[in-house]
């Protein structure tokens, strides 16, 4: 019997360790993750010394340990360091699949690493195999045969499964033309890796309607080997058949996808075979502006899903996840859930890896979630690296719950069967934590958790199956029962009425976190979980009533049921009123009102112990919902009734009416603003109180000088304030401004005359706001105290107070002189004077006329009549004369005119 438990663990070992060659992943800039079986968690490693675009391959023992990994053109060992003679392969890092790796059936010694160049370089040299022995180097391994050349030309795709699991041969499978040279590439082929060696000879399966110029895109087939996808990123999706005896691919289907991210590049199946997951884009690329291709904005990235077994796998089609995001590929992992690779750009990665935790799940059930897997500090690229896709064939779902395929939780005191198919002829073996169970059975009823494993040897030829599952047991939440008391509803004392029942979650559930409640009417249905009532709002069915609860830990899903009682108690409180003025800023009917200035009114005569809080209704004070606080603006204007809960330790003692009321303030105009002539003192002038359509004798008033009648006499300017109150009591005050203006002082007048712009400026002072006229007490006024071009002469000068406190005016004087005269005695500029200063006030001043020489020609007073170009009764000719004018006032002016005959 040892022996035979001996055996059967190291089968069981035997396949595990098939799964362990694809433990450690090495891709992307410097990223690495480790699938740790035993225990079913994924760890990011680094310390890889990858810095790919695309295209890795990494390959581990059958115990999980990493053996050495490639870009494709460079192979590193276990130590991250290239292996010897590692270099020069003839793969490359922008290889879509630059590279997969196959062990050689038979001798765990020896490993294949098939290459597929890019062509973007302008040497394509197509598809190659180079052999590794790891017995070399200490164990580290060496390349021992190099770029043995199978066909002179290929695309970047490459895929691998196992032929059967007798001669365990590989089919390795890439797209390449029919005879290997370069052209339209529409046929794939097989070639088959055995025992002894590489088979150069390929199985060949042409499409004469397939022309594909586009090299790149994954090439997968499915774990069980009967379907092939291939992704091209300008030519299409494609699926066909695979015939794992042959190697012969035929029946070829297209699929298509939506048409903003159309162009397919990532490709993977589910672990079952029968869905197809696609990872497309819509390839954005400006070779003319390299900036707008490097932004992450532009580029936008689909994954979708197809349903092989549907009637139309077309129209099956489902969009995962849809978001800015460059292209990357997809690749199953040994704990059988598919990881997508993650970049922004061509160039620029991502710290992370998305997940799609239940692959064999149709639709949004598959679960996919996006930054699952963190790489940081290093980054994912577009690709991952390929393996053998029958590695992952053996897991088959063991749980059956719809839920994962790998990991199961349960509660204490649950029972739980895992169940395979029911297989004629088969043997069954179940472990957990690694050993055997007596149980042969293709189902196996579990109780308590850990690590089951079943094997199953269909003992038909077939390759035996595996499944496994991580058992969780946890424990059951405590649950405390306790009770609600709650008023009976306002107007119908029957012992019926409204409850929110999660009110009682925290002594439900003792205040525990992550806890949730149901609730039901019956103990059966709890139990059964079904017909469970709405808890925030229930009315009872009997007065009093219990209520079963089923108390959820919200981490874990397991439950208790415990009980909850419901009371209608028939106390009451005292209803309440509030009144306020309504608020002097808005005058709306809304105020900001202290609620708890009710308390008083309300408790009046009640138990000390009780507490109060208020809502906007009534059924809201029942279910204690929406709890309005302290402060409260009401929603209706003027008036509105609101209610206040009473309550004794959280139960219901009764539920009050609280009206709250707004009163109107008086209508009046806020402010006022008049003026004092101060001018016109001591006449009075009246201030009232502002009054709206309102009848005055309605109110009371009160001024800032102490009077109380509604309007007041005043002669001096300030401010003046009346408080007006209605009979609500309820006041506005009015603000009266009266502001003090006078009639002008003249300060001064400033002439400036006897040129080509005579001007007068008339400064003057007081309380007033002054406008001014020239020679015209009547309009139009101007707000300038400048007169320009202003005639010789005598003018009036007119200051007008523009609140209407009078005028004041003077007289000024604008000197001049006329450029010629001309005495031929018509009546007509006969004779030459001074303008201007005839007033009395020069009446002493004097005239000089000169010749041009400087004779004095004639002394003249401003009250004459003028010269009449005459010197000792001769007339004196046509030519300029001079002349020089003292002013009384002191000033002197000299100029010259022209005489004219």
């Amino acid at each position: 019997m040892k022996k035979l438990l001996l055996i059967l663990s190291l089968i069981i070992c035997f396949n595990l360790g098939a799964q362990n060659q694809a433990a450690n992943w090495y891709f992307g800039y410097g990223a690495s993750v480790n699938f740790n079986m035993s225990n079913g968690t994924v760890s990011s490693l680094g310390g890889g010394a990858l810095n790919t675009n695309e295209g890795s391959a990494s390959i581990s023992d059958e115990d999980g340990n990493l053996l050495f990994y490639t870009d494709g053109s460079i192979v590193f060992n276990k130590n991250h360091q290239v292996m010897q003679n590692g270099t020069g392969l003839f793969g490359d890092s922008s290889s879509t699949q630059s590279a997969i790796i196959v062990p050689k059936p038979d001798d765990e010694n020896i490993y294949y690493i098939f290459t597929v160049d890019n062509a973007l370089d302008g040497n394509d040299f197509g598809l190659n195999y180079s052999v590794v022995d790891m017995t070399l180097a200490g164990g580290l391994g060496r390349v021992t045969r190099k770029n043995t050349n199978l066909l002179a030309y290929s695309s970047e795709k490459i895929t691998a499964v196992l032929k059967d699991c007798i001669t365990k041969s590989i089919w390795v499978v890439t797209l390449a033309t029919a005879d290997g040279s370069e052209g339209t590439i529409n046929s794939y082929h097989a070639f088959e890796v055995n025992n002894t060696g590489v088979n150069i000879n390929s199985v060949v399966s042409t499409f004469n309607d397939l022309y594909v110029n586009d090299k790149r895109g994954y090439l997968k087939l499915s774990p069980d080997g009967n379907i092939l996808a291939s992704a091209n990123v300008q030519n299409g999706l494609y699926i066909y058949d695979f015939d794992t005896n042959t190697g012969i691919v035929s029946n070829q289907k297209r699929l298509t996808l939506n048409t903003t991210t159309q162009k397919p590049y990532g490709v993977e199946f589910s672990p079952d075979s029968q869905l197809l997951y696609v990872h497309s884009s819509n390839d954005f690329f400006d070779p003319s502006n390299p900036q707008e291709s490097n932004n992450p904005a532009n580029h936008r990235s689909a994954l979708s899903q197809f349903n092989l077994n549907a009637a139309d796998i077309q129209a099956s089609k489902f969009t995962v996840d849809d978001r800015a995001l460059y292209r990357g590929g997809l690749q199953l992992g040994p704990n059988g859930k598919i990881y997508r690779a993650l970049s922004a750009t061509y160039s620029q990665g991502v710290p992370y890896l998305g997940v799609i935790n239940n692959p064999n799940n149709i639709g949004a059930a598959c679960n996919y979630q996006h930054n699952a897997v963190s790489l940081a500090p290093n980054n994912s690229s577009q690709g991952l690296p390929p393996f053998i896709q029958s590695l992952f064939n053996t897991q088959i779902d063991i749980i059956r719950n719809q839920v994962s395929t790998t990991n199961l939780n349960l509660c204490e005191g649950e029972d739980y069967t895992l169940e395979a198919d029911d297989l004629l002829g088969a043997t069954y073996t179940w472990s957990r934590d690694g050993v055997v169970l007596p149980n042969t059975d293709y189902f196996l009823d579990i109780t308590q958790g850990g690590h089951y494993e079943l094997y199953i040897e269909p003992n038909n030829g077939d390759c035996a199956i595996e499944g496994e599952a991580y058992v969780t047991y946890s424990t059951n939440p405590e649950a405390f029962p306790t009770s609600l008391f709650q008023c009976d509803e306002d107007g119908n004392p029957d012992g019926f009425t409204l409850f929110n029942l999660t009110e009682a979650n925290d002594d439900l559930t003792g205040g525990a976190t992550n806890r949730s409640t149901k609730f039901y009417e019956s103990l059966l249905d709890a139990q059964n979980e079904q017909n469970d009532i709405n808890g925030t709002s229930y009315s009872n069915i009997t007065n009093p009533q219990t209520v079963y609860v089923k108390v959820f830990n919200t981490l874990t899903g397991c439950n208790t049921i415990t009980e909850l009682y419901l009371d209608v108690t028939a106390t009451d409180a005292n209803n309440a009123k509030l009144t306020q003025c309504d608020d002097d800023e808005n005058e709306d009917g809304f105020y900001n009102f202290d609620l708890t200035q009710a308390n008083n009114d309300i408790l009046n005569g009640l138990p000390t112990t009780l507490t109060v809080k208020y809502y906007l209704t009534y059924e809201d004070s029942l279910l204690e919902q929406n709890e309005l606080g302290n402060n409260f603006v009401n929603t209706i204007p003027y008036n509105q009734t609101i209610y206040a809960r009473v309550e004794n330790d959280n139960a219901c003692f009764g539920i009050s009416e609280i009206e709250l009321v707004v009163l109107e303030l008086p209508n009046i105009e806020d402010t006022f603003e008049t003026i004092y002539c101060l001018n016109f003192y001591p006449q009075l002038i009246t201030l009232t109180s502002g009054l709206v359509n309102n009848v005055p004798s309605d109110f009371t008033y009160l001024w800032s000088t102490g009077e109380t009648t509604q309007e007041i006499s005043v002669n001096e300017p300030g401010t003046y304030t009346v408080t007006v109150t209605n009979a609500n009591n309820c006041n506005k005050v009015r603000t009266i401004t009266v502001l003090p203006s006078n009639i002008a002082t003249i300060e001064n007048i400033e002439v400036a005359d006897a040129r080509a712009n005579n001007t007068i400026t008339v400064l003057v002072s007081g309380e007033g706001d002054y406008e001014f006229a020239l020679d015209n007490i009547g309009d139009p006024y101007q707000d300038s105290n400048l007169f320009e071009n202003v005639a010789p002469g005598f003018h009036t000068v007119f200051i007008r107070d523009k609140n209407n406190c009078g005028v004041i005016e003077d007289t000024v004087a604008v000197i001049g002189f006329p450029k010629f005269f001309t005495p031929n005695g018509d009546g007509y500029n006969d004779t030459w004077q001074i303008y201007g200063i005839t007033d009395p006030s020069q009446a002493e001043s004097i005239i000089y006329i000169f010749d041009r020489y400087g004779k004095l020609l004639k002394e003249l007073s401003p009250q004459g009549e003028g010269w009449d170009g005459t010197f000792n009764g001769l007339n004196l000719p046509s030519s300029d004369y001079w002349f020089r004018v003292k002013l009384q006032d002191g000033r002197i002016f000299k100029s010259h005119f022209t005489l004219k005959r």
